[in-house]
């Protein structure tokens, strides 16, 4: 999979998380143990534009 097509899916699937927590549908200890998956699968190390 080409690096764009990575970042792209990565970028989608943290939106969606970000969206289920929004709505209370994920427990904040339920999101961050997806995103540490997330962070992992596609070698993310730092968020250092998220906002907090």
């Amino acid at each position: 999979m080409a690096d764009n097509d990575k970042l792209l899916r990565y970028s989608l699937q943290v939106s969606y998380l970000g969206i289920l927590l929004r709505e209370e549908l994920l427990t904040q200890d339920e999101y961050e143990k997806c995103m540490k998956v997330l962070k992992r699968d596609y070698g993310i190390v730092s968020d250092i534009l998220v906002e907090k």
